[in-house]
């Protein structure tokens, strides 16, 4: 599976958890359906100046470091700017 899979399904898991408030369903769905066929890029997506860009670095945290995420292990936090430049 590819990258842009990857983070449209870690999307659309964030958004049926609730932790992409203030985006409607249908965005969520835009977007996502845009990275599986193609139409658009995570490097697109994380050039935008937008809060979206924020939730693609989060995902790509939850995809790479899961072990971050766990309840187990909150001692251990990444900025997700690092995420940024290990993926360029």
């Amino acid at each position: 599976m590819n990258k842009e899979k990857m983070i449209a399904d870690e999307l659309q898991h964030m958004f049926l958890e609730g932790k992409l408030k203030g985006y409607k369903e249908e965005y969520i769905n835009f977007i996502t359906r845009k990275l599986r066929t193609g139409d658009t890029s995570i490097d697109e997506l994380l050039r935008e100046d937008s809060e979206l860009k924020e939730k693609v670095l989060e995902a790509l945290e939850h995809l790479w470091y899961p072990e971050v995420n766990s309840k187990n292990h909150h001692s251990h936090t990444r900025n997700p700017e690092d995420l940024k430049e290990m993926y360029h």
